[in-house]
């Protein structure tokens, strides 16, 4: 599926590239009309020796070969997206970053000698009140003093600092949270090491959440979708988007469900819709998680602002696909102009 949707991307620098290359003709503006003067009896013209009359040439433009390929692909992957509606992709194994949305990827560092060093986190983005845990992972250099500070972006002095202990290959720090920290933060982890001192750095969010998921309602059937209320305390209204995957019993990705919605302050409700198709013939019961709730900025310049769940997943129960047509998905009319730009662009 992300193979689809790179190749959807990448259709606004081809028709860049397609613009730079494609043959243009230099404008040929009309003649001038002579000014009039008395001329003398018309003579016979002579045409001049080895030259003969030049047929009209005509110019046809063509799209270059490699060009027209490449809208052939973008043409079959984009009529392979309308397919499904964008609130309810399939998901697969191979959608790493979509089943872990949160996940934080260690760098290591390299170090003098051929030794190297790494922060490890449990994940990118933290809701208040969890504490960070920080991990430094040392490789073939013996390191001292070992310590880590989190500084809020954009603040003079680090907002928590910790000693880092453990083994001379691991060490470890746990950091509290203050109710006020919002925001991107950097990890910082400095130690000593032949007589110098070396600092690494990385990345967080840490946000107080503006609204919690606090339940799942049972599923309908609506059309063609499988409709799941999200129930949710709201601190701040504003406009909510919510991103959930949904899993069989087994944990095996179905798809992703996303949807959208202005919602006020105290209890309030989201409502994610499973396609049919998206389903694969399994009727549950299901697991929904892996969620990430964004309150969208109302102004430009403002921060996207981050709720959490009060469990990381829940169970919904069976659920007979027979209440739900096989009626198939109908794209807008300007979905349906772009696919019919890719063909023509494709000689389809």
């Amino acid at each position: 599926m992300m193979r689809k949707v790179l190749l959807i991307l990448s259709l606004s620098a081809l028709l860049a590239g397609l613009w730079l290359l494609w043959p243009r003709q230099t404008p040929v503006l009309p003649p001038k009309p002579a000014p009039a003067v008395v001329a003398p009896e018309p003579q016979a013209a002579k045409p001049k020796p080895g030259l003969a009359a030049k047929p009209a040439v005509s110019v046809t433009e063509k799209i270059p070969e490699p060009v027209t390929e490449s809208f052939k692909l973008l043409a079959r992957a984009y009529a392979a997206e309308l397919e499904l509606p964008p609130y309810s992709r399939p998901l697969s194994v191979d959608d790493e970053h979509l089943l872990n949305p949160n996940r934080y990827i260690p760098q290591a560092v390299p170090l003098e000698g051929g030794a190297s060093a790494s922060i490890v986190l449990p994940k990118y983005r933290f809701s208040y009140p969890e504490t960070v845990p920080v991990t430094l992972e040392i490789n073939g250099l013996q390191v001292f003093d070992v310590s880590v500070q989190l500084v809020a972006e954009g603040a003079a002095g680090s907002s928590e600092t910790a000693e880092m202990r453990g083994t001379p290959q691991r060490y470890t720090a746990t950091l509290s949270p203050e109710q006020g920290w919002n925001g991107a933060f950097e990890v910082q982890v400095s130690f000593s090491a032949n007589g110098t001192t070396q600092v690494l750095k990385t990345g967080i969010e840490y946000h107080n959440p503006v609204a919690t998921i606090v339940g799942v309602a049972d599923s309908r059937g609506v059309g063609a979708d499988m409709q799941i209320p999200v129930q949710l305390e709201v601190k701040q209204a504003g406009f909510y988007r919510l991103r959930a995957n949904l899993y069989t019993e087994q944990r095996q990705p179905l798809a992703l469900l996303t949807t959208t919605e202005k919602l006020g302050s105290g209890k309030q409700e989201l409502t994610l819709r499973a396609f049919k198709a998206v389903l694969r013939n399994n009727s549950g019961p299901y697991l929904l998680g892996s969620f990430i709730l964004e309150k969208r900025p109302a102004v430009p310049g403002e921060l996207t602002r981050y709720g959490d769940s009060a469990q990381a997943e829940y169970r919904l129960e069976p659920f007979s696909l027979g209440q739900l047509s096989d009626d198939p998905w109908q794209p807008d009319e300007q979905e349906l102009q772009r696919l019919q730009f890719l063909q023509q662009m494709a000689g389809q």
